[in-house]
């Protein structure tokens, strides 16, 4: 296994069992137990914890090592707040960037998610995630790709609740204004689509409802 490959492999592993409430806050990580346990070298789950330390998921404490952090309400919402500025720039540089092929392949996975959540069927989460991801990889600024995918991370945690037939609506209106080449329209857009989801999570924490879930 190659060592770039087996660190996202091993923060990948790390960062499920975190999300998915596996490994509980304050839990203590342990580099050469996580190592042993993942058949790498400690270097490896080092650079690993020290991405999960960026993303907020993992605490280090001087001379007793590294942590699990909590994960709340609060931090997933601070996530979507920066999502729905970046998703919005992600679809304004889209424009004009994107070919036929690429609104083509956008259009297909949107009705696929659509499809998926009618019906309860497939990975609509993740299916969702490579729909943001696509649209922010034909702005081609690779900074902004790879922000993006770190900042979805937190996402993989909230199951949604919205009205699947205006989840695929906003969606489209996305689409059809990349492809116009509608810039500000595209940017609208994105950001209210990424705007809605956070008030709905806002919602359910006033009524105290919510609780981080696995849906990765």
């Amino acid at each position: 296994m190659k060592t770039r490959v087996a660190r996202h492999e091993v923060r990948d592993e790390i960062q499920r069992r975190i999300l998915s409430g596996e490994s509980k806050a304050g839990e203590r990580l342990s580099q050469q137990s996580l190592a042993r346990e993942l058949g790498v070298a400690q270097g490896t789950v080092r650079e690993s914890l020290l991405e999960l330390h960026w993303l907020g998921l993992v605490e280090t404490v001087d001379h007793m090592g590294v942590f699990v952090e909590g994960l709340d309400g609060k931090k997933i919402c601070e996530a979507y707040l920066v999502r729905e500025v970046m998703e919005g720039l992600a679809a304004r540089l889209a424009c004009g960037h994107a070919s036929r092929a690429g609104i083509s392949e956008l259009r297909a996975m949107a009705d696929k998610i659509f499809e998926y959540s009618t019906k309860q069927t497939g990975d609509n989460a993740a299916l969702d995630r490579q729909f943001h991801l696509h649209i922010t990889e034909l702005s081609r600024n690779g900074t902004l790709t790879r922000l993006s995918q770190t900042t979805r991370v937190l996402g993989m945690t909230v199951r949604a609740f919205r009205d699947p037939g205006l989840v695929h609506a906003e969606h489209i209106a996305i689409i059809d204004a990349i492809e116009n080449d509608q810039a500000s329209d595209a940017e609208r857009c994105a950001r209210m689509h990424v705007q809605s989801a956070r008030e709905m999570i806002e919602s359910q924490i006033r009524q105290g409802t919510f609780v981080p879930q696995w849906v990765g």
